[in-house]
């Protein structure tokens, strides 16, 4: 790869990978600079371009007061304009099973799809987001974090993620207490990573087993390992691109969204005119 080749890899890479924190990109940069070849893995031969969209809070305004980090909380009204343009623009919102059987080889997604997915299981979700799903008949993954179902009031009810089960959502874990998988060990792993897995199942069927979601985005081999061991078919990351394969499954790239428009529509539809 000639320098500039390198160099205009490198600016589609990270316009593509959503990082979300400075210090995230500037690691990247400096890893990408050092490692042409980092830049290759980005992409491989077998690789779907679906960007697996992360969203967290979808709220007002008043009630972000505190939160800082854009990626973290979104207006309703915000929500529901991206949610428009999707639909405006026909782009195809599939399931993320329907990913993986895609990146497995066992089926395939449209051209230009995304999926969509929510962290945390906080209760705004299912007030703001979900009602949007429903009007426009797309589905999403919600990734709980099982510990808070029916005892804090900001989070969902058991009963709240039947409900959008029955309706076509996908249910995965977020461990129990939201805790990063790189301070874990022991029965505190296995509490966390296959307790959560086993009670979202005992709660709401063996659908619910499948998926993993990583809080934080914190990665770490071992949290590898106990994903794979407790059976789960997948985990996602929280940063990365738009970009996977079957090999990433156990950390499958992302791209956090927040409430820039012109850096959503870039992501979703990259071959859409400026505006």
């Amino acid at each position: 790869m000639s320098a500039n080749e390198h160099v205009t890899s490198l600016l589609l890479v990270v316009a593509e990978a959503g990082y979300p924190s400075p210090m995230s990109l500037v690691r990247f940069l400096l890893a990408a600079a050092l490692c042409p070849l980092a830049l290759s893995a980005q992409r491989a031969p077998d690789s779907l371009r679906v960007p697996i969209l992360v969203y967290h809070n979808i709220q007002s305004k008043a009630e972000a007061r505190g939160i800082r980090a854009p990626d973290l909380t979104m207006r309703p009204e915000v929500f529901a304009a991206q949610m428009q343009y999707l639909k405006d623009r026909k782009i195809p919102v599939v399931s993320f099973i329907a990913l993986l059987d895609a990146l497995e080889g066992k089926g395939k997604v449209p051209p230009g799809a995304v999926v969509l997915t929510f962290d945390d299981g906080r209760l705004n979700q299912y007030q703001s987001a979900y009602p949007v799903l429903r009007k426009h008949g797309f589905t999403a993954t919600f990734f709980p974090f099982t510990h808070a179902m029916n005892k804090n009031p900001k989070y969902f009810t058991w009963a709240q993620l039947e409900e959008m089960q029955k309706a076509g959502m996908t249910i995965g874990s977020h461990t129990s207490l939201h805790e990063r998988v790189d301070r874990m060990k022991g029965d505190k792993m296995h509490a966390e990573i296959s307790g959560s897995r086993e009670l979202l199942m005992s709660k709401l069927g063996k659908a619910a087993g499948e998926l993993f979601s990583y809080p934080f985005g914190v990665l770490a081999p071992q949290g590898d390992s106990a994903v794979r061991a407790a059976g789960y078919r997948a985990a996602r990351a929280y940063t990365g691109g738009a970009w996977n394969n079957w090999q990433l499954r156990w950390r499958l790239r992302a791209v956090p969204v927040t409430e820039d428009m012109k850096r959503f529509t870039a992501m979703v539809d990259p071959g859409a005119p400026p505006s």
